[in-house]
């Protein structure tokens, strides 16, 4: 180039914009790719900011040209000056059909709009296409580092299949050795779906590693496996995200050996070094943690799958599958108890494989062992599995199922001791957050979205569940929910057609959802007790739609219909399971009513023929109620000759035999007129009655708190049992009643009245001898 050329460019302001504009290049390319990686950007955004540079490259030389021209450097005062803007200049331009000279000013003017544009499109597209997205989650620093596995590239046999499967093995293998941590599969799985895609391989393994850092993971472990008919090749590379340095290692073996080869990998990234020395730590057997049994861990990886996208009863025969050919294998019963408490809960199966998964706990780690002692719990409903839902929490804070037992033990078991019920709704947040793909996480957070009447929320969350799986019996049944109580009028249409012929799960799903809102949508409740009765559903979706109608009916303050519907059941039905319930309920009613003697005694008399330690109760206080003290005797008599080594019964029945001996006392005590004594009996027997029993004593409790000036410890009382209760007993009319007292008590008038319009709205047409407690 010549020596004029240099000496121009020397002299012109080109090489001083190239500088300037290279250092502002750089800062918008990496605020560009912050705000992709912050807030789930589409990779185009980065090419389109690109060439936006380059577009203003251009302008920026051929402004520079035009500013270092001799005419420029005179800067006749009539035209604009170089770091002029000048708008109505540019407007006279344009309006002459010249283009308007270009300044420094109006370069950098430019620049700014076109880039705010930029960004400000970017801001939009977020609250357009992710105003719904559950936002990363900041996992806890914890004490352990934590290592992600993340899914394999898989060839041969079952790829698609073992693609996330080994991430479950790994897992499994790993947790808990030499301190390490591993993040939980679906954590990670649920990342890894949404950066880069479900189904989809990482294009390069920067990409990957992000994942990892997301979900706050130390270590990524990337890996692939190649099986043919003859042999199976597993390779992983371990990265330590803080410094860079990666250790790969890689097993061979034949297909049928695939958990002996994964803990032979294990092993060899141990003492490789990843977690520190790792000398004297011992194999950790795969088939003690899951099974032996490569059909059987296939089977339940595939029940698996159908678990997570709400298809129950699918799942079972998978899971089924595995426990025939690994009768110990734990983890498969557990998930049997989980899936049909989930569209047959009152079966007897749910609590039954929950008893059989807890005689293998031992061939479990530590977590999977801790589940399952918790599954065990809730099925009791005892208090126990609150405090081991909470340790959990504390020790796996990444754990999506964790905090989701967490949820159901805070919303089903809680409020039995007086606990705030709220934190459950808390706990189901952290768990769809850690785990969006999981179809349950979101079932309660729909009950709880109609209890409170959001139905913005309530909406929101079915449509997220339906994307999992549209066509699952759970996502049809949320449907019928979705237009019964949040639809328009052709909606709701929709709905009531679909009640005619949808399947059994769809309707109990639905079912279910209006039973824990019974108190806001009872004639849905009842809509959908009638539909289950339907003679081409089975007998056990017809049973829980009788008892649904009693239960409407009884809300209502209908006793004398809810008895009606008792009596046509107790006549059609030869179950002696159905008609024992039947009876219960008759009895139950006249306890907490004071209506119906004739149906109750002819309960008593059916549940007086084989009665568990609850039963007892009931019987005892059927007595207390008329009086009947020598029958109420007896009832304390065979209780106190009852084993007390531990609890008696299961599901709703389990109780502590002492502290229910001890309710019954303290009940008569009460029908007696000695309030200090039954006051303390019940205080003292709470902790250990079963979930009827001991909503029966909270109700008591509150009404004596009340009668004796003490309205703050009502409160306790009479909130722990409105809206959200696990008993069967129908007081939440009476507890809207006497929370209405409590509230004028303490002086908040508005919330009295509130309590006070719900009360006598819902007994509106309650049976003529409840009127005075309605008219009061």
């Amino acid at each position: 180039m010549s020596a004029s050329f240099w000496s121009w460019l020397r002299d012109s302001h080109v090489l001083r914009a190239l500088l300037v504009y290279a250092g502002a290049s750089w800062a918008v390319l990496e605020a560009t790719d912050f705000f992709i990686n912050r807030f789930g950007l589409p990779g185009w955004f980065f090419y389109l900011a690109t060439l936006m540079l380059a577009v203003g490259f251009g302008v920026l030389v051929t402004t520079a040209v035009m500013q270092s021209a001799p005419e420029a450097q005179k800067r006749d005062v009539s035209g604009p000056n170089p770091w002029e803007v000048d708008i109505v200049d540019i407007k006279e331009s344009v309006t002459a059909g010249r283009l308007p000279q270009l300044t420094w000013g109006r370069w950098a003017l430019g620049g700014l709009v076109a880039f705010s544009l930029l960004f400000g499109f970017a801001g939009l597209w977020v609250l357009v296409t992710q105003r719904d997205r559950i936002p990363a989650v900041d996992i806890a620093d914890a004490a352990e580092p934590a290592l992600a596995v993340l899914p394999f590239r898989a060839v041969g046999p079952n790829a698609e299949l073992w693609r996330e499967g080994m991430i479950d093995l790994f897992y499994n293998n790993l947790d808990g050795v030499a301190g390490l941590r591993v993040i939980d599969p679906s954590t990670a799985l649920s990342r890894w779906r949404a950066e880069i895609g479900e189904g989809q391989d990482a294009s390069e393994p920067q990409q990957a590693l992000g994942v990892a850092q997301q979900v706050g993971a130390r270590y990524a472990m990337l890996g692939n496996m190649v099986a043919s008919p003859n042999e199976v090749r597993l390779s992983a590379e371990v990265y330590d995200l803080a410094n860079g340095e990666s250790q790969r290692v890689q097993v061979e073996g034949a297909p049928d050996s695939v958990m002996g080869l994964v803990d032979e990998l294990c092993m060899q990234l141990l003492r490789g070094g990843l977690v520190g020395e790792a000398e004297g730590i011992q194999p950790v057997e795969l088939s003690n943690i899951t099974t032996s049994s490569l059909p059987a861990l296939i089977a339940y990886l595939e029940g698996m799958q159908l678990f997570r996208r709400s298809r129950f009863r699918e799942s079972i025969p998978h899971f089924q599958a595995a426990v025939d050919d690994d009768s110990t294998f734990a983890l498969a019963l557990h998930r049997i108890s989980q899936a049909y408490g989930w569209f047959d809960p009152f079966s007897a199966l749910a609590s039954g494989y929950s008893e059989r998964a807890a005689r293998f706990t031992d061939r479990l780690p530590q977590r999977e062992a801790s589940l399952l002692r918790l599954d065990e719990a809730m099925n009791s409903f005892r208090l126990e599995a609150v405090e081991l839902a909470q340790e959990l929490s504390v020790r796996f804070p990444d754990d999506p199922e964790v905090w989701r037992e967490l949820g159901e033990a805070y919303l089903h078991v809680s409020a039995q001791g007086l606990h705030p019920r709220e934190r459950f709704r808390d706990a189901f947040e952290r768990a769809i957050a850690l785990d969006p793909d999981f179809g349950p996480g979101y079932i309660h957070l729909v009950d709880d979205a109609l209890i409170r009447r959001d139905s913005a929320r309530a909406r929101m969350l079915i449509e997220r569940h339906r994307e999992i799986d549209p066509a699952s019996p759970h996502a049809m049944g949320m449907r019928i929910v979705e237009g019964l109580a949040l639809g328009d009028e052709a909606a709701e249409a929709e709905a009531r057609a679909a009640l005619d012929t949808a399947g059994a799960d769809a309707l109990f799903t639905a079912w279910a959802r209006f039973a824990w809102g019974s108190v806001f949508f009872p004639q849905q409740w009842l809509e959908l007790s009638q539909a289950l009765q339907r003679p081409r559903l089975p007998t056990s979706m017809r049973q829980l739609g009788v008892i649904g109608a009693t239960f409407s009916y009884a809300f209502w303050g209908r006793f004398e219909d809810a008895r009606a519907v008792l009596e046509r059941a107790a006549d059609e039905s030869t179950d002696e399971s159905f008609l024992s319930t039947m009876s219960w309920l008759a009895v139950a009613y006249y306890v907490t009513s004071g209506t119906g003697v004739e149906l109750a005694t002819a309960g008593a008399v059916v549940l007086a023929e084989d009665p568990d330690p609850e039963t007892r109760f009931w019987l005892g206080a059927f007595a207390a109620n008329q009086e009947r003290w020598d029958e109420v005797d007896a009832q304390l008599r065979a209780l106190e000759a009852t084993d007390t080594a531990a609890p008696q019964g299961s599901g709703f029945q389990a109780t502590d035999v002492q502290a229910v001996t001890q309710a019954l006392r303290a009940y008569t005590s009460l029908l007696r007129g000695d309030y200090a004594t039954a006051r303390s009996g019940l205080q003292a027997a709470l902790l250990g009655l079963s979930v009827d029993v001991n909503a029966l004593a909270r109700f008591e409790l509150g009404k004596l708190a009340l009668q004796m000036n003490e309205p703050g410890e009502a409160l306790r009382y009479f909130d722990s049992l409105a809206l959200y209760t696990q008993s069967r007993l129908q007081i939440f009319a009476e507890v809207e009643y006497y929370l209405g007292l409590t509230h004028e008590a303490l002086g908040d008038l508005e919330e009295a009245k509130l309590h006070y319009a719900r009360f006598v709205t819902w007994w509106e047409n309650a049976d003529p001898e409840l009127h005075p407690m309605r008219d009061a």
